[in-house]
């Protein structure tokens, strides 16, 4: 396993009764077989196309994001645009600066009636089109069945935050050239590791679950999750959004919030060490870097300015990863000595694999951060309900009167 968890503070759980988690199924996320025959030869159709639109809202988005920072931002000379809001402005700026002879527009959504994509849709008639959604339901099935157009499907038992490894995932990704195969490998390696039936003291994600919980109980009712590579940072939204729509129900839940370290120990460092005590720490850092050996070299003429009590020939030979080593190192003996309790993950190298192994180790982290507090960690009622109002006021408007200037 290329992940390691370093858990730190005090957490009593002895009073958790992490035995029942045994009895529980493995989720259907965790069983899902890919098909990569078929999401690869229509990603080899497609591949021609230099700027890709993916259209969608959540799940739909949040596991491609992280695989594209991790494995493709820095590989591809493809565009890639996700689009998430209905905003004109950026609506039309997507249209001035993708030609559609370039551009493959991609809608996601697993129901069929996430309206926002719909409208989206719209808006880009005429662009070539490939759709992810649900086999037989929702209105964008409907569109696929009625113009024609090149489709993949989203197994109907797993919900959207954890699509990673289905269509939704894997299809862009593999527009990309990531290699999804090795992506799935790590993933089901993880799955295993982290499956009901392994006991808490070998499993990564329910430790972890239950660390948090723990503090959670003890009033750290907030997560600070630091990410120390910009590949990581696409991890941030997906984890914010598999913590909060799993386990954020019936008044129950931990508030996660991250962002890119080491900026964020110019920001958030302040509210984490000097604010309310009620946050514990979970950082994200990798060990090795593809670039491992690139070292600061500071021009001769200019070694003799100060820094601090020393002088700038202190930076010369320095490798860049300690550098981000050090920054790391420091905010973690802070921690320490100021005894926040915290959690440290660390990947050894990015690769398929290991961000396969990332990408299994968040789901059952958000699943059993879920069963821990006995709340269902596949559904979400509180989303659903703002989008019914959502559609309520878009008929209301309509029916209205609203579009003839009312």
């Amino acid at each position: 396993m290329s992940l390691d968890l370093e858990l730190s503070g005090e957490a009593d759980l002895s009073g958790l009764d992490l035995e029942k988690i045994k009895e529980v199924e493995v989720p259907d996320f965790a069983k899902f077989e890919p098909d990569f025959k078929e999401v690869e030869d229509l990603a080899l159709r497609y591949s021609h196309y230099r700027n890709l639109i993916i259209i969608g809202n959540g799940g739909s988005i949040t596991s491609f994001w992280a695989l594209y920072k991790t494995l493709g931002e820095y590989r591809s000379k493809k565009k890639i645009y996700l689009l998430s809001t209905m905003d004109p402005d950026l609506v039309v700026h997507l249209k001035e600066i993708c030609p559609k002879d370039e551009t493959l527009i991609i809608p996601v959504s697993k129901s069929g009636n996430t309206v926002g994509v719909l409208e989206d849709i719209f808006a880009f008639e005429g662009y070539p089109m490939v759709v992810i959604t649900t086999e037989g339901k929702g209105a964008l099935y409907r569109i696929v069945k009625r113009r024609g157009l090149d489709y993949l499907t989203i197994p109907l038992p797993i919900g959207g935050r954890f699509s990673g490894r289905t269509s939704a995932g894997f299809f862009p990704a593999a527009l990309f050239g990531i290699n999804i195969r090795g992506i799935d490998e790590g993933a089901s390696k993880m799955y295993k590791s982290c499956s009901p039936r392994v006991p808490v003291e070998e499993n990564p994600a329910l430790k972890l679950s239950a660390f948090l919980y723990a503090l959670d109980k003890k009033g750290y009712a907030e997560i600070f999750f630091p990410v120390y590579s910009p590949q990581l940072e696409g991890f941030v939204s997906l984890v914010v959004q598999l913590i909060h729509e799993s386990s954020g129900k019936e008044g129950k839940g931990q508030t996660i919030y991250g962002s890119l370290a080491p900026e964020s120990q110019h920001h958030t460092n302040q509210r984490f060490f000097g604010g309310k005590r009620n946050v514990v720490g979970l950082f994200l850092r990798v060990a090795n870097y593809e670039h491992n050996t690139l070292a600061t070299k500071v021009p001769p003429d200019l070694e003799d300015i100060p820094l601090k009590d020393k002088d700038l020939s202190l930076l010369s030979n320095i490798p860049l990863s300690k550098a981000v080593e050090f920054e790391f190192l420091g905010t973690k003996r802070d921690t320490i000595d100021q005894r926040i309790p915290h959690a440290i993950l660390t990947v050894d190298k990015i690769t398929p694999y290991s961000m396969g192994e990332l990408l299994a180790f968040f789901h059952y982290l958000a699943f059993y951060s879920s069963l821990l507090r006995e709340v269902n960690p596949l559904d979400q009622p509180q989303v659903e309900a703002s989008k019914n109002i959502s559609f309520s006021l878009r008929r209301d408007y309509n029916l209205g009167g609203g579009k003839n200037g009312r």
